[in-house]
C-alpha cells in the first residue's frame, strides 16, 4: 500500500483476466454497489457488476484481488462514485486507488470428466456428497436445519421440489420444461446468493465442461436468465452468467480438476472442505448441483 498524498494506492495482487482486459482501456463513471468486510461489489460505467476481495480470499470470475486484509479502514457505501480510468479504479471521496498494473491475470480452465471410466462419476460424487452431508451447512439444498420454522421448510421442500423438476426435464431434453425448471429454482431462498441459485450454479458448471452431455442445458438457462433476471440478485445473476461459460471460482475449478484425475484420494476432503467455507451455505448449495450433475452425467452416457 502506498500513499501519494491524499490518495492511498492500494495494488491488485491478481484478477480475473477476462476482467483486467475489460479494465484496461476502460474510462468512466460507475459506483459501489455493495460493501462487505473482505468483498466490495462495483458498478462499472456500463454496469457490468465486479468484485474487489480482500487478499486470501481466491480467484474468481469478475474479480480483482487487492493487497488489503478487510475493507473497513476506508468507510466505503453504496452509492459512492467510482471512476474508472487506465491502469486503476478510484472510489471518490474516499482517498483510495486501485492499481492493476502488474497483477497476475488468472485464466479459469474447465478440466474434462470425459476420460473418467463407466462408474467413476458417480463414484465422485457419493464421496463428495458424503464430505457434504457431514460437514456442510443445513438450510438450503442439503436439507432443513434442526427445528427449522415453517418458512424454511417450506423453502427447502421448494428447493427439493424444484431439483427434481429441473433435473427431470435435463434427462428428457425438452428445452422447455428445462426453462421451467429453472425457474422453479432460480431466485429461491434468502441470501446475496440463494440457495436456489448456488444449486444451479454447480449444475451449470457440470454442463459447461468439455464434452459433458448436459450441455443442452446451458441455452435454455441463458434464456430464463436474460428474460427473469430480475428474480434473482445482481450478484447471483452474475454468478450465473459465469457458471454456464464454466467460469467458477478457483476452488471449485480446483476440486473438478482433483476429480478428473479418477483418484482424488485424502486430497478430497480437504478440496471439499474448501468449498464448503465459501459464504455461509453456498458452498454446500453449490456442491450439491455439482453432485446431482455428475449423477445425470454419468446416467446419462449410460443411455447413449
Amino acid at each position: 500500500m502506498e500513499d501519494h498524498g491524499d490518495t492511498v494506492t492500494v495494488p491488485v495482487l491478481s484478477g480475473d483476466a477476462r476482467l483486467l482486459d475489460l479494465l484496461e482501456p476502460l474510462r468512466g463513471k460507475g459506483s459501489v454497489h455493495s460493501v462487505f468486510a473482505r468483498v466490495v461489489n462495483l458498478l462499472t460505467p456500463d454496469g457490468t457488476l465486479i468484485a474487489l476481495a480482500a487478499r486470501g480470499s481466491g480467484d474468481a470470475p469478475r474479480t480483482l484481488t487487492a493487497d488489503v486484509s478487510d475493507w473497513s479502514a476506508y468507510h466505503l457505501s453504496a452509492g459512492l462514485g467510482v471512476t474508472f480510468a487506465t491502469g486503476n479504479v478510484s472510489v471518490d471521496g474516499r482517498r483510495l486507488r486501485l492499481a492493476t498494473v502488474g497483477a497476475r491475470a488468472w485464466r479459469p480452465a474447465a478440466p474434462s470428466l470425459a476420460a473418467l471410466p463407466p462408474g467413476a462419476l458417480a463414484a465422485a460424487a457419493d464421496a463428495v456428497d458424503r464430505i457434504c452431508r457431514a460437514h456442510g451447512p443445513l438450510g438450503g439444498m442439503l436439507g432443513a436445519a434442526p427445528g427449522a420454522g415453517p418458512m424454511e421448510r417450506a423453502v427447502v421442500d421448494a428447493l427439493h421440489a424444484g431439483r427434481t423438476t429441473l433435473l427431470d426435464a435435463v434427462r428428457d431434453g425438452g428445452a422447455a420444461p428445462v426453462r421451467l425448471g429453472v425457474l422453479a429454482l432460480l431466485g429461491l431462498g434468502p441470501g446475496l446468493t440463494p440457495a436456489g441459485d448456488d444449486f444451479l450454479t454447480g449444475l451449470a458448471l457440470v454442463a459447461a465442461l468439455p464434452g459433458s452431455r448436459l450441455a443442452a442445458l446451458r441455452p435454455p438457462l441463458r434464456e430464463v436468465l436474460a428474460a427473469h433476471g430480475r428474480r434473482t440478485t445482481a450478484l447471483s445473476l452474475a454468478t450465473l452468467h459465469e457458471a454456464a461459460e464454466g467460469r467458477v471460482r478457483s476452488e471449485l475449478l480446483a476440486l473438478v480438476a482433483l476429480l478428473a484425475t479418477g483418484d482424488p484420494g485424502a486430497a478430497l476432503h480437504a478440496s471439499v472442505r474448501k468449498v464448503l467455507a465459501i459464504g455461509h451455505s453456498s458452498g454446500g448449495d453449490t456442491l450439491s448441483g455439482l453432485v446431482a450433475g455428475l449423477h445425470l452425467e454419468e446416467e446419462l452416457r449410460g443411455s447413449l
